[in-house]
């Protein structure tokens, strides 16, 4: 007796069968999304660490340029402090 077809006591072996078939198929479905999501997912991570260092490139220049001009304003201001200073110890 062949067994190409299962015997009427165990017909639920062809729907076993055919579920894990389809389940398998699912799966291999959700594994190629996933991989396309993580790949998406680098990408934007990629661009979002760019766009941060360029910022912080730029934020830091934009400091850089405000303390210079502080420290000028400062030293300038301190420079006519002693101007003042001394010219009143002179005339004063």
């Amino acid at each position: 007796m062949s067994e190409s077809h299962p015997s009427p006591e165990r017909p639920h072996l062809l729907e076993h069968e055919g579920r894990i078939a389809r389940l398998e198929g699912i799966i291999e479905q959700i594994d190629v999304r996933l991989g396309r999501i993580e790949t998406k997912v680098d990408a934007n991570r990629e661009a979002l660490e760019a766009q941060i260092a360029a910022t912080r490139v730029a934020l830091e220049d934009k400091i850089d340029k405000k303390f210079e001009s502080l420290l000028r304003w400062f030293i300038a201001l301190q420079a006519a402090t002693w101007g003042l200073i001394g010219a009143l110890k002179l005339f004063g």
